[in-house]
């Protein structure tokens, strides 16, 4: 390259570096916005509800389960649930995390929902 490499550089640095300040202020005073927005996005996904407790079981096994048991209860880095496990046995590996599973993911209603899904798709 003839002449003055370092112009273009220059400029395009200072560009970018002007970019950067100008979204940073824009996130800067939509702060307040997005938490909004993410307290209510929780709130509206809490009052969600199921009229059956397969439903909710399903949709709590695929927010929690599913990316270590699979789709299809086969299986993947947590053992296959496809069958000869019971209801109780099913609540107790839920609520006690044996293994690398932790432990708690849900509880109670919801243990108890999970575990009538994964029944529910063995029969």
């Amino acid at each position: 390259m003839k002449g003055k490499p370092f112009y273009p550089f220059a400029v395009t640095a200072m560009l970018g570096i002007l970019v950067m300040i100008v979204l940073s202020f824009i996130g800067n005073f939509q702060q307040a916005d997005i938490a909004q927005e993410g307290e209510n996005g929780e709130e509206e996904a809490a009052e969600e509800e199921f009229d059956d407790p397969i439903e909710l079981g399903e949709h709590l096994y695929e927010q929690n389960c599913l990316a270590c048991h699979g789709g299809d209860l086969g299986g993947g880095s947590g053992p296959a649930l496809d069958g000869g496990y019971s209801e109780e046995e099913i609540i107790t590996a839920i609520d006690e995390g044996p293994g690398s599973m932790p432990a708690g993911l849900v509880s109670g209603e919801e243990a108890e929902a999970v575990a009538e899904y994964i029944i529910s798709e063995t029969e």
